[in-house]
């Protein structure tokens, strides 16, 4: 079989949630025998794959509507690909030679504007996203997106909980919507580095010990704010603790470093030493859909402690404590009651065994099931 996948989020330094996806997905495909190629935008081909027995081609291309409506339906005939896979919200060809995947992560506009208007929020939707969402309007960037869901062969969800959603909120046949949930990267999974050698990291990145570590993203959904309340109510308790939050595309302004919380952007390498370090994983994300940097934590032995909304409850399991993100008194008595367990061994050992569910071959093996369901479909059409 051979399948294409868009591979232009790839050139960013530092993976985001979707781009770890694509790249545990296509390496763990490529172990089965399928034969991918990235497409990718010239001059910036996709990084973190160099290990990965796939191809790269460029496809030149003027602007985005150009690259992905015009540009790759070429690639693909021209290669002669059995599918074609989105693996990131969008991306997907209106009129193809080939049976087109779309992966969504979230529906996040939708999502929020309906905690808002069931009152488990309180608005306006702005505060939580930084942006006015519509998305029922009819502008052309939401009428653009809704035809790539309409005209995708199939939709791929990282969890039970969005997959629900885009049933819900996009109207899409359930028998249209299939969950393959993520797992972590083989970075994740080799064995820790001395103790030395973890203190000499986390000098370098200016980490005082010990702290707790929150993994993601700045955005107003993760809650920084929330999360940064949290910690100023455990300090009260544990006034030698730190916190270490590590985001990506650069630090926004208005955060700053104080004594107690450290601030990094774009952590790639070192990000096992930081796990390995710290305490527990503490996430006030106001809703996820899967919340990956969790299950790396985990895989790691470090407990989690998350928001309980969204698909959370699917990763973390018996891997750490979930908290409603509204009430950070709550959240910081959890987190002092984990921070005070004297069965330590016992709660990494937990962690580690939820952590264990996930694996990239079992995805792969549905992802591609889909695949051939999907081809044998448009070839019994044809027929």
């Amino acid at each position: 079989m051979r399948v294409a996948f868009d591979g232009r989020s790839l050139s960013a330094r530092a993976l985001r949630g979707w781009d770890r996806y694509t790249v545990g997905l296509v390496d763990a495909l490529t172990r089965l025998g399928v034969e991918v190629t990235l497409f990718h935008e010239p001059g910036v081909p996709p990084r973190h794959v160099g290990d990965i027995d796939c191809n790269l081609v460029a496809v030149a291309a003027r602007r985005r509507l150009y690259w992905e409506q015009v540009a790759v339906p070429r690639a693909l005939r021209r290669g002669k690909f059995d599918l074609y896979h989105a693996p990131a919200e969008h991306g997907v060809p209106l009129v193809r030679p080939c049976p087109a995947i779309l992966t969504v992560h979230s529906v996040t506009d939708h999502s929020y504007v309906d905690l808002v208007r069931s009152g488990q929020l309180s608005g306006p939707v702005a505060k939580y996203l930084g942006y006015e969402a519509r998305p029922y309007r009819w502008t052309w960037s939401n009428l653009y997106w809704r035809s790539q869901v309409l005209r995708a062969s199939h939709i791929f969800a990282p969890s039970d909980f969005a997959r629900e959603e885009i049933i819900k909120f996009l109207h899409v046949a359930p028998d249209r919507v299939t969950t393959t949930r993520l797992a972590v990267h083989s970075q994740f999974c080799k064995p820790p580095r001395s103790q030395p050698e973890r203190a000499a990291v986390l000098q370098r990145l200016g980490v005082r010990t010990p702290y707790i570590l929150y993994v993601g993203g700045f955005e107003p959904h993760k809650n920084v704010s929330g999360l940064l309340e949290t910690f100023s109510l455990v300090r009260t308790r544990q006034p030698h603790l730190s916190l270490v939050v590590v985001g990506s595309k650069g630090i926004p302004p208005g955060l700053a470093d104080d004594s107690a919380v450290r601030f990094l952007a774009d952590v790639t390498d070192d990000l096992n030493d930081l796990y390995d370090g710290a305490e527990l994983f503490v996430s006030m994300s106001w809703r996820e859909t899967f919340c990956l940097p969790a299950l790396e934590a985990m895989t790691r032995g470090v407990p989690a402690v998350v928001s309980g909304w969204g698909a959370t409850p699917e990763v973390v399991g018996d891997g750490g404590c979930l908290v409603d993100p509204r009430f950070p008194d709550r959240a910081a008595e959890a987190i002092d009651t984990l921070l005070n367990r004297s069965d330590r061994n016992q709660l990494a050992a937990a962690a580690r065994a939820a952590a264990a569910r996930f694996d990239w071959n079992r995805t792969a093996r549905q992802t591609l099931q889909v695949y051939r369901d999907s081809i044998a479909g448009t070839s019994s059409r044809a027929n």
